[in-house]
């Protein structure tokens, strides 16, 4: 239309009217002045200058479609153009030069319009787009895109812009439903929801933003099931469900102080509830008179954590009661040892000490009792005979010489003894014996026989 409408005017008879062919010029007989003659080619020339950048211009316009967003000033433009092709028809060069230049400005004012107007148009698109909240954010979506498309039809994101306004509906229906469903905490719902919006516009950041936040709101609440799982667990003492829910709760939110502090408070009820474990048990150790496993416990509990003062405390009479048991286990293990004289006094000490132990044991009591047996049956001589050849001299060690005999009797305490033959021109014998707490019923004999 704008080309059947202007054509004709553009091409008419003063825009390629010659330099000679004017209608002043054949209509009078006057004569012009070259001067005159060469100032009027001169504006024709400068009009036809200003109608190159004119028509490139319109045509630049109207490939914008520019009347669907600059009608009245376009047609403003159009008119201040014919009004110029009237006066150069009439051989107003000088007029139609100012109109023209008009026109030209209005053109290029609306050629920077353009480009406003499409930034303009593809904002307001995305904008809505992104609002995506009622019917007229779908409207102004789509008109928006369709002016900018006009406007550009190459500009890429006009063209994304037409693609993604066409989804918005169904993009809209999505997102309601998924808003509807997170207000219910339903969030795997509003989830899936809005991956599906994603589905069918990726670059939809509202829904990006929605999702993450969904996404996130899993993890808090998952987070929380958890912690809340451990804790439980953690009251009802099942330490290692507890460290695993919070371990799996620090998966989640690695930077979460709480996990660390309820982490450390499992290890500090597991570790009290063990301690008092031990406690119990050396206890019971200690009851029933076994010092020896109370001492272990409480050596053990002590090397994990040597600030627990019952324990210390516990350990230093169990220690004593430890050492004395000991004790009376190595004298019961060798009763004839009594017999030297350093270790029966070492023995009456170790009864002395059991002896004002308050509130002994049954098993202090019977150890007593069996050590003072023990200490007078050391101290009972027994009847030993020892037989020889009258010709050997016999010497029992820590008792002394028994001279030359074919047969003697001595009384010796029990305990472990030693006797020596020893005879001029014959080697030596010894003869080793232990005298036990009732008579020696074989004689002990000792006769030089190897002579040398």
């Amino acid at each position: 239309m704008i080309v059947i409408g202007l054509l004709p005017k553009i091409v008419s008879e003063p825009w390629i009217v010659e330099t000679n062919q004017t209608s002043v010029s054949q209509s009078s007989n006057t004569t012009v002045s070259p001067s005159t003659v060469a100032e009027k080619t001169k504006y024709r020339q400068d009009a036809q200058l200003l109608l190159a950048d004119i028509i490139r211009l319109r045509d630049s316009l109207s490939n914008q479609a520019v009347k669907l967003w600059a009608r009245l000033r376009f047609e403003q433009a159009l008119l201040a153009i014919e009004q110029g092709d009237q006066q150069y028809g009439n051989g107003e060069y000088q007029k139609s030069i100012a109109s023209y230049q008009s026109a030209l400005d209005d053109l290029n004012e609306l050629n920077t319009q353009s480009t406003t107007t499409l930034d303009t148009a593809k904002e307001a698109s995305f904008s809505a787009i992104e609002r995506a909240a009622s019917t007229a954010d779908f409207t102004t979506a789509t008109d928006n895109a369709l002016l900018a498309i006009a406007i550009d039809p190459e500009d890429k994101m006009a063209q994304t812009l037409v693609q993604r306004a066409a989804r918005l509906p169904e993009i809209m229906v999505l997102l309601d439903e998924a808003v509807m469903v997170t207000e219910e905490n339903n969030l795997d719902k509003a989830k899936s929801l809005y991956e599906q919006v994603l589905d069918i516009d990726a670059v939809h950041l509202k829904t990006q933003d929605a999702l993450r936040s969904v996404k996130q709101q899993i993890i808090d609440k998952k987070f929380t099931d958890l912690m809340s799982e451990g804790f439980d667990a953690l009251d009802k003492e099942h330490f290692p469900k507890a460290r695993l829910k919070f371990s799996q709760a620090q998966t989640l939110l690695p930077a979460e102080l709480s996990v660390e502090r309820a982490l450390t408070q499992v290890d500090g009820q597991e570790s009290l509830k063990a301690v008092s474990k031990s406690m119990r048990l050396a206890k019971q150790f200690e009851s029933e008179e076994n010092w020896q496993q109370a001492l272990a416990i409480y050596d053990q509990l002590l090397a994990t954590d040597a600030s627990l003062i019952n324990a210390k405390v516990r350990r230093v009479s169990v220690s004593v009661r430890s050492t004395l048991n000991n004790q009376f286990e190595e004298i019961f293990k060798a009763p004839l040892t009594l017999s030297a004289s350093d270790v029966f006094q070492s023995a009456q000490r170790v009864l002395s000490d059991a002896k004002n132990i308050p509130d002994a044991g049954r098993v202090l009591t019977g150890q007593i009792e069996q050590l003072e047996k023990v200490l007078i049956a050391s101290q009972i001589p027994i009847k030993v005979t020892i037989r020889s050849d009258g010709l050997t001299d016999v010497v029992i060690y820590r008792v002394g010489a028994l001279s030359r005999f074919e047969e003697t009797t001595v009384l010796l305490k029990p305990g472990n003894y030693v006797a020596v033959g020893k005879r001029q021109g014959y080697r030596d014998v010894r003869a080793q014996f232990i005298v036990g707490s009732q008579s020696a019923t074989d004689a002990i004999v000792v006769i030089c026989t190897d002579s040398i």
